[in-house]
This record gives C-alpha cells, sequence and structure tokens, in this order.
C-alpha cells in the first residue's frame, strides 16, 4: 500500500460517516483522497472559490469564518479530527461562502468530489450519515443565532461554557479558541469577553487558566443563562 492510500485509510477511520463501510468500501474511498498539509494561520480555502471537493480534518483543528458587511470576521464553528467541511460546493456546485484557516499545524484530507459524489450514490448509509451531521451543525447555528438575538453577552458566554463543558471531566473544558475568535462567534467583543469572564469568575461560577474552564457552580451558571 502506498503512502497516498496510507493517509486515506487514516482519513476514514476517523470520520464517523464512514464507521458502516466494508473494507472493500473504505479501500475504494481511499483512491479518491489527496492529502494536504497547513501551517498554523493558513487559508485552506476562501469564500468564492469553486471546487466541489470535500474536506476531513485528519490532524488539527480548522477554524470556518465569514466576513459581515464591514468586513468584521465571524466565526461559523471550529472543526477538530474528524469533521467534514465544503459540502456545499460538493452538492450544490455553487461557490463557497466561508473561509477556512488552519488554527494549527493541520493535515486534510481531501476527496475528490464527482468521484465521493458517483460513491454516494451508490451508498445510500453515507449520505444519510452526512445528512445528520449536517443537520446537528444546523441545529446549532439555530441555536447560536436564538442565543444572539435572545440573550445578552453574559448569557451568551455562560451557555457557550455550559455547552461544551464535560461533566464527565469535573466540569472542565480547554477552549478551542482564543479570546478575540470566541467574541466573534458569540457576537460581541474581546473587551466584553474579557470583562464578563473576570465577573464570572469574581462570583466564583467559572475559574480560569489560560484557555481551561473549569466550572465551579453549575447551577448558578445555569440559572444564569435562564
Amino acid at each position: 500500500m502506498n503512502c497516498k492510500q496510507c493517509g486515506g485509510q487514516y482519513c476514514i477511520s476517523v470520520v464517523p460517516i464512514f464507521e458502516t463501510l466494508s473494507e472493500v468500501q473504505k479501500q475504494e474511498v481511499s483512491q479518491m483522497i489527496t492529502n494536504r498539509s497547513f501551517k498554523k494561520g493558513e487559508l485552506i480555502f476562501l469564500a468564492g472559490d469553486v471546487n466541489g471537493n470535500l474536506y476531513v480534518v485528519k490532524t488539527g483543528r480548522v477554524k470556518i469564518t465569514q466576513l459581515s458587511e464591514n468586513g468584521r470576521e465571524q466565526v461559523v464553528r471550529i472543526l477538530d479530527v474528524g469533521d467534514f467541511f465544503g459540502e456545499f460546493s460538493l452538492f450544490l456546485n455553487r461557490p463557497l461562502a466561508s473561509n477556512a484557516k488552519a488554527l494549527e499545524d493541520t493535515e486534510i484530507c481531501m476527496l475528490k468530489g464527482s468521484a465521493f459524489q458517483a460513491f454516494l450514490m451508490r451508498t445510500p448509509e453515507v449520505m444519510l450519515a452526512m445528512m445528520r451531521q449536517m443537520s446537528e451543525r444546523l441545529e446549532n447555528v439555530e441555536r447560536l443565532l436564538g442565543d444572539v438575538t435572545g440573550k445578552d453577552v453574559g448569557q451568551r458566554i455562560a451557555a457557550y461554557i455550559l455547552q461544551n463543558v464535560s461533566v464527565d471531566s469535573d466540569y472542565t473544558f480547554l477552549c478551542p479558541l482564543n479570546k478575540s475568535d470566541m467574541a466573534s462567534m458569540l457576537g460581541t467583543t474581546r473587551e466584553t469577553l474579557s470583562r464578563k469572564l473576570s465577573l464570572f469568575q469574581q462570583q466564583n461560577y467559572i475559574r480560569m487558566s489560560g484557555r481551561k474552564i473549569v466550572v465551579c457552580n453549575y447551577e448558578k451558571l445555569k440559572a444564569y443563562v435562564q
């Protein structure tokens, strides 16, 4: 097996939508994959590009952003290992609406669009798995939009923390975003975000160390959102 195939097989192993494939099907998909590496901060694609390919995060993390009318960057979502993106260009054959940038040194598996579309026609279980994941993303976007329009800044920040904290890890999570990106995603400024996080610490709702956030009083933070 050559290096390209090895990389393709690894990508398939970390992507949930390929879990149900047979070994023969996995081998077929691996033949469609091209591996690419990106340095931290390097653009993977820009809004307006047309390529019709599907991208999978092999290692690292990717930031998906859009530009507002005033030219301000809006963080849409953060992708981790196994997440896929670029699906709208793949299915609709339209220019990409978002920018994708490596948040750290990142490896990407790129599936050739035409070959992958033909594969999807023969494997409806993969298509359904993709639809489920895309539906979850849409639900998250709708929830975020609801928070932005229906909650104040402090409530949005508290809701984001509660959505991401791990109960199984002592109410702790490592925020994948710096404060600028976190503020962008939550529709506020870095300065306001910092003030609210400091207030939460003073009230002993949370404890922070760098990007590590520990929820000290889950119930009070939950009540604050409501």
